[in-house]
C-alpha cells in the first residue's frame, strides 16, 4: 500500500503539470497567427509577407525611438 501511495503522490503532480503545460501552449496558438512557431505554414515554414512588414515597421519605429 506505501508503494501505491507513493507512486500516486508522484504521478499526480506530473500528470497535472503535463496537463497545464498543454493548456498553456493551446492558449498561446490560439493567440499567435501561426502558432509557436511564428513561421507560416503556406509558404513552406518562412515567414510571410504580412508577418515580416510587421517585423520591418516595428524594427524602424524602435529606431526612431532609440535614436531620438
Amino acid at each position: 500500500m506505501y508503494i501505491f501511495f507513493m507512486t500516486l503522490m508522484i504521478s499526480f503532480p506530473l500528470l497535472l503539470g503535463a496537463a497545464l503545460l498543454i493548456n498553456y501552449c493551446r492558449k498561446r496558438v490560439g493567440k499567435t497567427r501561426h502558432g509557436l512557431t511564428g513561421m507560416c505554414h503556406q509558404s513552406g515554414g518562412t515567414m510571410c509577407g504580412s508577418c515580416a512588414s510587421n517585423i520591418d515597421r516595428k524594427l524602424t519605429e524602435y529606431a526612431a525611438k532609440k535614436n531620438g
